[in-house]
């Protein structure tokens, strides 16, 4: 997969972005976040100051983040690979029981221990 170049605007400065086609949504996505952060924090700031907005709307963003994450942990939300973990169990003793009782319904006599 090639990659593309996409370039944005954040807080008046022009940046360019190597990314996979696939990814340019996200990008986009990440940028109006990143952008509408530092446009609301920055205020009069003057464009000395535009590496602090950056550091300001950084903290906020990983602020929300971690709190969405406080808060799915605090829900009980179970981590995707617990979830795999248990499907590929059942799946195992499925398959198991299957083995087992594979000769029901067959005119195969039972299998005894």
């Amino acid at each position: 997969m090639s990659n593309k170049q996409v370039e944005v605007n954040i807080a008046g400065q022009s940046y360019r972005f190597a990314i996979a086609a696939d990814n340019e949504a996200a990008l986009l996505e990440a940028v109006a976040l990143v952008d509408g952060q530092m446009t609301r924090l920055k205020g009069g700031v003057s464009s000395k100051g535009v590496e602090r907005v950056a550091v300001m709307a950084a903290i906020s963003i990983a602020s929300d983040l971690l709190s969405l994450k406080r808060k799915q942990q605090e829900d009980g939300a179970i981590p995707v690979d617990a979830v795999r973990a248990r499907i590929r169990e059942l799946n195992e003793r499925a398959d198991e029981a299957l083995r087992q009782y594979a000769h029901v319904g067959t005119n195969s006599p039972v299998p005894r221990n």
